[in-house]
């Protein structure tokens, strides 16, 4: 899995290289795309290079839909006919102006937690930005230095593939074909740990998508 979107319970998009999968979740997991990204109506107007694959998306809300590939950002304005609303380096976006140089070269994930916890990931780094206090640093280290993350597997410290913040019960994220999901409410425990065909969510999914 390079990267996953959850923009609602009916609506939940997986990418890996220049495909899209989307998965209801509200409907027994039924998957209801399942092609290239560039086909689906959301990327219509996004640069050729990134309906090529992403590394990295974030979703804010419906104006402000984001698609991370090297050192490019892209945001989507889906409440527009899809339109570009911006189409830069990731260092020319005000969210990110503090962040680390190595992070506006590029991410390998991001989590969306809430305007003042937006999580960025990449190697066995962690950025944490407060979107409410001028795009404020509130943590900026290792992932396994961040209490959230105490109880994951070493593998995943030392990196990871994607996230997808469902909930604070349920917070999953991906290496290989490994899943691991942490309640953040419940002392970070560590829900589930195991392959990503196994859990529930991506039973329908073809096989190249959970390898």
């Amino acid at each position: 899995m390079d990267a996953t979107t959850w923009l609602a319970s009916n609506d939940y998009r997986l990418f890996k290289a220049d495909k899209l999968a989307v998965i209801d979740t509200a409907q027994g997991n039924s998957i209801t795309y399942d092609g290239m990204i560039a086909a689906h109506g959301t990327y219509a107007n996004i640069p050729p290079e990134f309906k090529q694959g992403i590394d990295a998306t974030t979703f804010v809300n419906p104006e402000d839909y984001r698609l991370f590939r090297g050192d490019r950002l892209v945001s989507i304005d889906t409440t527009k006919g899809n339109a570009v609303a911006f189409n830069d380096q990731i260092a020319a976006h005000g969210t990110y102006a503090n962040i680390p140089d190595e992070f506006k070269r590029g991410i390998d994930a991001t989590s969306w937690l809430s305007a003042s916890d937006y999580r960025l990931f990449k190697g066995d780094k962690l950025v944490v930005i407060d979107t409410t206090r001028n795009n404020s640093i509130t943590y900026n280290g290792y992932i396994a230095g961040h209490g959230t993350y105490a109880n994951i597997p070493d593998e995943l410290k030392r990196g990871i593939d994607a996230t997808t913040f469902v909930s604070g019960e349920d917070y999953r994220l991906f290496k290989g074909d490994r899943l691991v999901v942490v309640d953040t409410r419940e002392g970070n425990s560590v829900v589930y740990d195991g392959r990503i065909a196994d859990h529930d969510t991506y039973k329908n999914l073809p096989s190249p998508w959970t390898s």
